[in-house]
């Protein structure tokens, strides 16, 4: 799948490139569609597990955060996050690549979704009527659009892991959950 687009492979193409035999891949597997849900599932399960781990940097806060608290904060939560992104990189970069599957990044940020209602819920639990409150737009597309937009952020820095160390992808993380755009791009100052 790294040049070839999933819809392209073949059964003999996965046994050629892996070496194995063909009684051995149908022994585990009915097609290479199931091979590719297998993967994903595998990811996704991993996915899930290191966002669990990093909810408890939430748990313990009874107030609204300061600045300095928030982006603590946002460093904190991504630790686990950040380890799976790097374990699995080259995954990710060829599920979620243009020969990928589409519909594996959709679970990855239903899982991302699944995970933050929990967070909100836990900090918040009227955290839904907040939102309903100050945004026009219903609570659970704002949610879908940050979760789409914090996984595209993650994603894109594991391309730079050589040139960019876990702790500066949390930091960078950090900036991009607690400035506006316009702050991160240096076009308003920060202090707004």
């Amino acid at each position: 799948m790294e040049k070839t687009p999933f819809i392209e492979v073949k059964v003999k193409d996965v046994i050629i490139t892996s070496g194995i035999s063909s009684r051995t891949f149908y022994q585990y597997y009915k097609d290479t569609r199931d091979l590719l849900l297998t993967v994903e599932n595998e990811v996704l399960a991993a996915f899930k597990a290191a966002l669990l781990k990093d909810r408890q940097a939430v748990g313990g806060i009874d107030h609204i955060l300061t600045q300095p608290e928030l982006v603590k904060v946002a460093e904190n939560i991504s630790v686990n996050t950040i380890k799976f992104l790097l374990k699995y990189k080259k995954q990710l970069e060829i599920l979620t690549s243009d020969n990928g599957d589409i519909h594996f990044f959709n679970q990855l940020v239903a899982a991302a979704n699944e995970e933050f209602t929990i967070r909100m819920e836990e900090l918040n639990p009227h955290y839904r009527e907040i939102l309903a409150r100050e945004q026009s737009l219903p609570p659970e597309m704002v949610l879908g659009i940050f979760d789409t937009n914090i996984l595209s952020v993650a994603l894109q820095l594991i391309r730079y892991n050589d040139e960019l160390s876990p702790a500066e992808m949390r930091r960078y993380i950090a900036a991009y959950l607690t400035r506006t755009p316009f702050q991160y791009l240096g076009l308003a100052p920060l202090d707004q």
